[in-house]
């Protein structure tokens, strides 16, 4: 059911610290988690034998987790300990590999166990070996009959996983109501060469709303995408991809679209550090077609057009904090003039002990909206936002700085008036 490097999720650790109190000379962890089903409450309240620190700073081992889904649906997760203070330079990385059909409940007790492990050693490195008692439920020749290789694995799916779910949204009161469909469908299949997705996504809304001298405007919308995507990893550090999809969005005047491209890919770091630190170069050259819900700006009804696109991706998690950034340029190849380039960057920084600073941002220039359509807005168009707008350039921009002070242990967990569940009002 789940699977883990070392086959340390076999081996549950169970610990016999008293409560959740301050552990006098235990050992000091900060918990830094980027990944699914991250649930500090239960590790803290489950690993009871050491301390869980607020700040790394005050850390003699800083844990980062990181996860990358697996092409059977599942999550490979990433368990770096970095030593700190007397245990500088002592690291260590651990691994764990989930399944799709695993339940939350599994995949928090198996991350749970190995955490656990892993501070294991710390812990008796620092002279505290009492507090936890680690028994193993296999044999050793159990375990290694567990290990299989690709060529024992039977698997009628041939490594293909699917995923198909809907929804249904009402709402309303007197004056209003809104209606929202939704549907998705998912085909995957991921080996070390191939990669194979079909992606598929339906969604129609209908808002009604009564104005005060009666009249009801109606708002219809539909939107629908189908992308599939083939890539082939040509070496360590190069991959191609072969995309195509279809769709229509009535925000972008689009009665519907199809597009085929083909894309080559460089990264400078192996793909394999992807959830720590990745660095990407892409280039792509694809058709688009397009059939207008109404004529654009440039009397068009139906076009078929060529673009191609330059992209920079920058990822890393690193001690101190998170930074993603991207650049893309695309550019329609009948006419050089219409042509877009989009920033976007995010920055998460510990300046130093309890103040963390949040940057958040994106620019666009906009020269190729060939979408437009030419009939123009109507009032409550504009204020529905029913159609995009012409516009030369689109921003955000959000900053957020928090400092925290206080006592530096947050071993304690208190469940009471816990509103993170459930709906309805209750406070605000």
């Amino acid at each position: 059911m789940l699977l883990c490097a070392a086959a340390l999720s076999a081996a549950p650790l169970s610990a016999q610290a008293p409560g959740n109190e301050i552990r006098a000379d235990a050992l000091r962890v900060f918990l830094d988690c980027n990944a699914r089903d991250c649930d500090g409450e239960y590790f803290r309240t489950e690993i009871a034998f050491v301390n869980w620190v607020r700040d790394r700073t005050l850390a003699q081992v800083h844990l980062i987790i990181t996860s990358t889904g697996t092409g059977g649906g599942g999550e490979a997760y990433e368990l770096e300990y970095i030593g700190l203070e007397d245990q500088d330079g002592v690291d260590d990385l651990l691994t764990l590999t989930t399944l799709g059909t695993d339940t939350e409940d599994e995949v928090v007790t198996a991350l749970t166990r190995v955490i656990a492990t892993g501070l294991a050693r710390y812990s008796v490195l620092i002279g505290q070996p009492a507090g936890f008692d680690v028994t193993a439920t296999d044999s050793g020749a159990d375990l290694l009959q567990q290990i299989v290789n690709d060529s024992q694995v039977s698997d009628p799916w041939n490594f293909w996983v699917f995923e198909v779910g809907t929804d249904i949204e009402l709402s309303g009161e007197e004056s209003e109501n809104q209606r929202r469909y939704r549907a998705d469908f998912e085909a995957r299949r991921t080996t070390e060469t191939w990669k194979l997705e079909l992606q598929s996504d339906f969604n129609t809304s209908k808002d009604e709303r009564e104005l005060e001298d009666g009249n009801v405007i109606i708002d219809d919308r539909t939107n629908w995408a189908v992308d599939g995507l083939v890539a082939y990893a040509l070496a360590d550090h190069w991959s191609l991809g072969f995309l195509a999809g279809a769709g229509a969005s009535t925000r972008r005047n689009q009665d519907f679209g199809a597009d085929a491209s083909v894309s080559l890919e460089f990264s400078v770091f192996p793909y394999a550090e992807a959830p720590r630190r990745s660095l990407t170069a892409s280039y792509d050259m694809r058709v688009q077609y397009y059939d207008w819900e109404e004529e654009t700006i440039f009397f068009e009804t139906e076009e078929l057009r060529p673009q191609h696109e330059l992209q920079f991706r920058l990822y890393q998690r690193q001690p101190w904090g998170r930074t993603t950034l991207s650049l893309s340029s695309r550019q329609f190849l009948h006419d050089p003039a219409l042509w877009s380039v989009s920033m976007f960057g995010n920055v998460e920084f510990r300046i130093f002990r309890g103040l963390e600073l949040d940057l958040r941002g994106g620019l666009n220039f906009i020269e190729d909206q060939i979408f437009i359509s030419g009939e123009g807005l109507t009032p409550e168009e504009i204020l529905l936002g029913r159609f995009e707008r012409p516009t030369d350039y689109s921003y955000f921009l959000e900053a957020g700085i928090s400092f925290e002070f206080g006592s530096i242990y947050n071993n304690v967990v208190n469940n009471r008036f816990d509103r993170r569940g459930g709906g309805g009002g209750g406070f605000n």
